[in-house]
């Protein structure tokens, strides 16, 4: 692996959460701080920042909406310096990057190599080509699965988000296979996919045929390979994000509902013992091409794609409170978790281009 790049992103730490701060008058601050960590060897947006066995993370490709970028770095959350990795086999954004059980990441597609896959070998510290995918793709989702297996599904075959597909695969690990199954009931680019606490993957609304949005819900049922459909989202919305309750329920947040409009501040609530969806707390701004995960006290953090970096949504549902009035508006930024609670968020891009500045959320 080479080293000879280091960018040091451990040095001055700026506490952007101060009681009162926010500028809105009726907007409360969350707890929690966020910290500006400094900067990544390049900017980056659409990449992915995998968190490896060990505690270092592994962000890969990305780069500006029309450029795809193959580099790789290596951040040490610990020492807090982020190095230079090896270099993808194919530049690629939008690509998808998952751990496998056994240390490895499972690359697959992405802006500028829709039809490869390549997988990171923690052990020689390189990326190498493997099978290729059954169809080509970017824009969308993959899954670890129980039995080790990864689902990809749906996303983009064109490059220019027009012809989403409905095909879906399955990645064998051990033989390194891609095998095509049965496809979604619906062709979409779809956001936010996220495991069900019964093993199920929930897939709600994305942009379909013709860059529609949609509202159209369905389920992916492991044992059987099946999709099957779910009742719709109240709004058709795309480029929004979800994150797991404790209750076992899904928050669905943001997104869009014209491709060319503003963000949406609604949330949905995905009960999965209806398999319906119910009216959630309002975000305190609308918010698209974003990020959000679970955090461990219940709520949920979302990142990105508003003027306000982040906020949360606190435990209980009654609320969203802001985390930070520090204007940053950034599109696709990635969110890793962290032990004892702590998300890195590092890139998106701005109207300046991709950023490569590194934040850490600290509950």
């Amino acid at each position: 692996m080479r080293t000879s790049s280091v960018a040091r992103v451990g040095g001055s730490v700026l506490v952007v959460v101060l009681a009162g701060s926010c500028r809105s008058e009726d907007a409360e601050m969350a707890p929690g701080t966020l910290r500006s960590l400094g900067d990544m060897l390049v900017g980056r947006s659409q990449h992915t920042a995998t968190l490896l066995p060990g505690g270092r993370v592994l962000i890969a490709g990305g780069g500006t909406p029309e450029q795809a970028r193959g580099s790789v770095e290596i951040y040490d959350p610990v020492r807090g310096v982020s190095v230079r990795g090896p270099d993808l086999v194919r530049p690629r954004s939008g690509h998808t990057a998952t751990l496998l059980i056994d240390g490895r990441v499972l690359v697959v597609g992405g802006l500028g190599a829709v039809s490869s896959a390549e997988l990171y070998e923690p052990a020689s510290g390189t990326f190498r080509l493997t099978s290729a995918p059954v169809q080509a793709r970017s824009d969308h989702a993959a899954v670890l699965l129980s039995n080790g297996k990864v689902l990809i599904l749906g996303g983009d075959v064109s490059g220019v988000g027009a012809t989403p597909t409905a095909s879906a695969e399955l990645f064998d690990p051990e033989t390194e296979r891609f095998e095509e199954i049965a496809p979604m009931v619906t062709a979409r680019r779809p956001y936010g996919v996220i495991a069900l606490p019964d093993g199920r993957l929930l897939i709600a609304g994305g942009t379909t045929t013709g860059k529609v949005v949609t509202g159209a819900a369905e389920v992916y049922d492991p044992r059987l390979q099946r999709f099957e459909s779910v009742s719709s989202l109240a709004t058709p919305r795309e480029k929004h994000a979800s994150a797991p309750l404790p209750d076992g329920r899904i928050l669905i947040l943001g997104g869009n509902r014209d491709p060319n409009g503003d963000g949406l501040n609604s949330t949905e609530i995905f009960d999965p013992s209806v398999n319906r969806f119910l009216p959630g707390p309002d975000l305190r701004q609308g918010r698209y091409k974003f990020s959000a995960l679970g955090l461990p006290d219940g709520s949920a953090l979302a990142v990105g794609g508003a003027q306000f970096l982040a906020e949360r949504v606190e435990r209980g549902l009654t609320r969203s409170l802001l985390v930070s009035d520090q204007e940053a508006l950034r599109f696709f930024p990635a969110l890793t978790a962290l032990d004892g609670g702590q998300v890195l968020i590092t890139g998106g891009y701005a109207a300046g281009g991709s950023k490569a500045s590194v934040w850490r959320f600290d509950p």
